[in-house]
């Protein structure tokens, strides 16, 4: 009997010492936020320092015609640029990306026309071109428009994109990139 009043004893102090310990650093927690709330709510603190460098992107023109008998009218829209970096801070490219808007011209019951961004070719100013990072294709079918989202060009560091050729059905269309 004395044994089980002693671990019993012993349980209940653990137990309460355990919750004493909590409360303690749950009142901390409690003030050391509301010390912070007025710090935040300054109004020369705008925008935080660590936050990541944006661009607009302007494509011209934003739309063109492609195909043979230009059935597929194509427009870019959205674009916008972020510049990547690692956890060091250091650049490590620019991320671009836009919507791609497809409208088909052919009459109700014609062919469908798809179109597949990972066909289009980005050139940069040091000369080199290249491919969608990430990209979804668009399948439109006659007299209607669909827009394909989420396309990514990844860009390697210090250089700018130029002009974007767009490909379908054996016709090419380059459009000038300005990132501002």
């Amino acid at each position: 009997m004395k044994r089980i009043i002693l671990v019993f004893s012993v349980g209940l102090m653990v137990t309460l010492a355990a919750c004493k310990g909590k409360n303690k650093t749950e009142n901390a927690d409690q003030q050391t936020t509301t010390a912070e709330q007025p710090a935040e709510s300054t109004p020369a603190a705008t925008a935080p320092a660590n936050e990541p460098k944006t661009y607009t992107v302007a494509f011209s023109p934003d739309s063109v015609y492609l195909g043979k008998n230009k059935e597929a009218f194509v427009r870019i829209r959205n674009a916008k640029a972020v510049e990547l970096a690692d956890a060091d801070g250091k650049v490590t490219g620019t991320e671009i990306t836009y919507e791609l808007e497809v409208t088909n011209k052919n009459q109700v019951g014609g062919r469908g026309v798809f179109v597949n961004p990972g066909d289009f070719r980005l050139q940069l100013d040091n000369g080199n071109n290249i491919t969608h990072d990430n990209y979804n294709s668009v399948n439109v079918d006659a007299e209607s428009t669909k827009s394909s989202t989420d396309n990514k060009f990844k860009l390697p560091a210090g250089t700018k994109p130029k002009s974007l050729s767009l490909f379908y059905d054996e016709t090419r269309v380059s459009v000038g990139v300005e990132m501002k």
